[in-house]
Formats: structure tokens, sequence, C-alpha cells
């Protein structure tokens, strides 16, 4: 499996011949750091919720519309959106998608809105804004900074879940040192507990497993 990342939560999945995209937010689209001219091929796009950082509007009809047979998985609330703009969505997963609703953390006076974790090929499981699931898949793209949630309940709950592999996401916030720094010092924590933190930033691929 080929993972990469465009800023913040947004992951670009490369496996079993599919090519799955995750949650291409405003982030994204303002840094310009996906190319979607560069994409030759789409399969899946996959929305966790809708929060402008991880649902760009603009964004994905310009992926739909390079892409018109892309397969949409996300939240009622996102389906009924796309729906006002003739894009077809569904909230349900198939043979290679899987779908569980998991809480999306409390925000001070925020309302709370649907989220979904998705896992991918049954190897990648992303849970969009959500410290609250039980269970993972060997790679986990783990929120690692946010308003709704500490580094250090990330850090503990990736100890407790036990993936092999974290993909840190949900990090624009921090500045670029200081995010290398804390993830120099996560990657030691973890890996001397046998999990394996990849600190990519924006525009790498990895390649896992």
């Amino acid at each position: 499996m080929n993972i990469t990342k465009f800023h913040h939560s947004c992951l670009l999945v490369e496996d079993q011949g599919k090519v799955v995209l995750i949650d291409p937010g405003n982030y994204t689209e303002q840094e310009q750091a996906l190319n979607i001219s560069k994409l030759n091929q789409l399969d899946y796009l996959l929305i966790t919720h809708e929060h402008m950082d991880h649902f760009s509007l603009p964004l994905v009809k310009h992926l739909v519309k390079k892409f018109p047979d892309v397969k949409i998985i996300t939240t009622k609330s996102i389906v009924d959106q796309l729906a006002k703009e003739n894009i077809a969505a569904s909230t349900e997963g198939d043979g290679n998608i899987k779908v569980e609703v998991v809480p999306h953390e409390k925000v001070w006076a925020a309302p709370m809105c649907e989220n979904i974790m998705v896992t991918v090929f049954g190897k990648l499981a992303h849970p969009g804004d959500s410290h609250t699931f039980t269970t993972s898949a060997d790679i986990l793209a783990l929120p690692i900074a946010a308003p709704w949630g500490s580094t250090t309940d990330a850090v503990m709950l990736a100890e407790k879940l036990h993936p092999k592999v974290i993909i840190p996401i949900h990090d624009y916030m921090l500045k670029d040192n200081s995010r290398r720094m804390m993830y120099q010092w996560i990657k030691g924590y973890l890996g001397s507990k046998g999990i394996d933190l990849k600190d990519i930033e924006s525009g790498q691929e990895v390649e896992i497993m």
C-alpha cells in the first residue's frame, strides 16, 4: 500500500490497483497541495465529516469533473449537500471500504456532526475527528493535534490499540519545526512499544506492507 499525505487529514491511498482519496479539505485546497492534473486515476473519494478542514466542496467538484465515475462514500449530511450539486454519493461501504460511525469529539459550543471511520482494503483506518473508537487496522491514521483532543490522548490511544503503523494526521495548525520535533518524540516513544510512526511531510509518499 502506498500512502501520500496532502496536508492535515488528506491521504491518497494506492493499493490493489485502486486509488482512494480521503478528506480533501480546505487546507489541502488553499495550499494547492494536491495537483489534480497529475492524478490519472481515482476510484474512491471518502469524506469522514462535513467540517471544512475535511470537506472542500470546490475541490470535490474539481475531482468529480475529472473523474465522473468516482465512488463517493461519506455521511448522510454530505450526501444531501452533494445531491444539491447533482453529485451522487453514498453512506454505504463495499468490499473494499468499511464504514463505521464513530463520535466526532466535542468542541466547546460547536454543534456535533456525524463522523465516520473508513477502513481501506482492511489495512488503513482513518477515523476523521475521533479518538472514541475501539478498533483499528494495521495502519492507523491518527489525529494528533486538535481543539477537541490532546496529543497525549492520541498517543495513549495508539498504545492501547497497537496498530503496526501510525500515519499522523490533523496537524496543520502546528508549526513545521515544532511538529517535526514532536513527531520525533512520539516516534521514539511508540517505537519502544513496537509501533512505527511515519512522520511524513505533505506530498511525501510512503510504501507500507
